[in-house]
């Protein structure tokens, strides 16, 4: 793995379906969650360590994270990717039988690769954070993963899409906006095994400017009946939820938001 410091100083932000059974795993602390750090001493401050599986820095996301976390918190990015060739990166590509993940590299492409390979990645990432002295760490990937080890409180965005949608009731089917048309029967097995019905429908979050596309998934949504959406990949913006939702007429969650709300109130913010 890359040794780069991908840390990034943002800057101050401006003035019904119903799941079944008990979500669990959304946020992962361990028994030292109070231990203070180095850092921690000097700086009250909460310092947010934020994990892509591609390479950091974030900037098509993490900004509007930013926006709502606020002045008062540090983040620090790190990538599964960082540092790595393309010949590297071309090594961790998907087999015809792995469950693939999509992301998005610093040069601004996107890039497939297996999960298989990204956990090992992930947890060495988390264990740097950890070690540096961050309050909590964030996954910046709403695909489903093995446990990680943490210490610190570590939030999981698809644990929390999860327990969020079974408390939540609504008309109609869970539509799905999956990152690829190779990703619809991994994502839509992944959602009938936690209980809901639902429509996937392909959409890359990093080609959301193609208004064709963005309207065809409209229509692929709206006749499959979908009552409420799921953009089911961090790297899907805020732009494109509220077209979706002005179009649609429905309830659409953005991952990457979801998650700065619920880091900003374990932050006490």
């Amino acid at each position: 793995m890359g040794e780069r410091d991908a840390r990034r100083d943002y800057p101050d932000p401006s003035p019904p379906s119903r799941g079944r059974g008990q979500g669990e795993g959304a946020l992962r602390c361990g028994g030292h969650a109070h231990e203070s750090s180095r850092l921690g001493e000097q700086d009250m401050r909460p310092i947010v360590g934020m994990i892509t599986i591609g390479q950091s820095p974030r900037s098509d996301v993490v900004p509007d994270m930013v926006e709502i976390l606020g002045p008062g918190v540090e983040i620090r990015e790190r990538g599964a990717l960082d540092g790595l060739s393309p010949r590297e990166i071309a090594a961790l590509a998907p087999a015809p039988d792995d469950d693939l993940l999509v992301t998005r590299l610093a040069d601004g492409s996107s890039v497939f690769v297996a999960k298989r390979h990204m956990v090992a990645r992930v947890q060495a990432l988390i264990d740097e954070l950890e070690t540096f002295g961050v309050t909590m760490t964030a996954l910046l990937c709403t695909g489903a993963f093995p446990r990680f080890r943490s210490r610190r409180p570590f939030v999981e965005p698809q644990e929390v899409l999860l327990g969020l949608l079974r408390g939540l009731s609504w008309e109609g089917r869970l539509g799905i906006l999956t990152p690829s048309l190779r990703h619809v029967p991994q994502t839509e097995a992944r959602w009938r095994s936690v209980g809901f019905d639902p429509v996937v429908v392909p959409l890359s979050p990093y080609q959301e400017e193609d208004p064709a596309a963005l309207h065809g998934a409209c229509i692929a949504l709206r006749e499959g009946q979908a009552g409420l959406v799921v953009m089911d990949c961090i790297g899907f913006r805020r732009k494109t939820r509220d077209t979706l939702q002005r179009e649609l007429g429905v309830p659409v969650l953005v991952a990457n938001l979801l998650v700065a709300r619920v880091v900003a109130e374990l932050c006490g913010l």
